[in-house]
Formats: C-alpha cells, sequence, structure tokens
C-alpha cells in the first residue's frame, strides 16, 4: 500500500470520527492534533472522491427479536442491544456518546 492510500485510509477513518463525535470541527481538531484547514480539505476530498464498493462497507442487517412487547411490571422502559456476547440494556434518558463509544469498542474488540 502506497503512503497516498495510507494517508486516506487514515483521514477516512479519521472523518467518520469527527462525524460520529458531535464535536465542532475546533473541538475535534484540538482533542485530535490537527488544523481546521486540514480537517476542511479532508471532508472537500472525501465529498468528491468516488467512492468504490470495495471501500465501501458492506451492509449488514442483524435479527431483531421482542422479547415482551407488553412488559408486565413498572420498570422504566429499556433497550437491549445485543452485540455478539455483549448485552448492553438502555434506560430512557441514556448518553448516546456513551453508547456510540462502546459499540465502537465492541466493534473493534470483534477485528
Amino acid at each position: 500500500m502506497t503512503s497516498r492510500e495510507q494517508r486516506r485510509q487514515l483521514w477516512a477513518a479519521r472523518i467518520a470520527d469527527f462525524r460520529a463525535s458531535g464535536l465542532t470541527m475546533s473541538a475535534w481538531c484540538a482533542a485530535n492534533h490537527c488544523t481546521i484547514d486540514q480537517l476542511k480539505y479532508w471532508l472537500y476530498k472525501a465529498k468528491n472522491l468516488p467512492s468504490s464498493p470495495s471501500s465501501a462497507s458492506p451492509t449488514r442487517w442483524v435479527p431483531l427479536m421482542v422479547a415482551d412487547p407488553h412488559p408486565q411490571s413498572d420498570a422504566p422502559p429499556s433497550l437491549v442491544v445485543c452485540i455478539g456476547k455483549a448485552r448492553i440494556e438502555l434506560q430512557t434518558g441514556f448518553d448516546p456518546g456513551l453508547l456510540r463509544d462502546v459499540v465502537r469498542a465492541l466493534g473493534e474488540a470483534s477485528c
């Protein structure tokens, strides 16, 4: 792999991280030690580069099972997400940023 391809892959990962972070450009750049100009450049490049089917992640469908659509208890509503052997139970008012970080960590662990 050439250094050009490596740089593109690095910035593709950085752009995905920036988009998932919910941070402003300046906050994300400060946290990731790069300039706003670099981020803007690579965002522009990513928008104008043709996406090849080999570089795009394939769509993965996962089964959804509803255990009990009408719970009988007075417990607050929750959502259970199972990824591999991991089981994550979300209550009303959960932190979406924390969930994103946990799912990302689980995805990296399975590679």
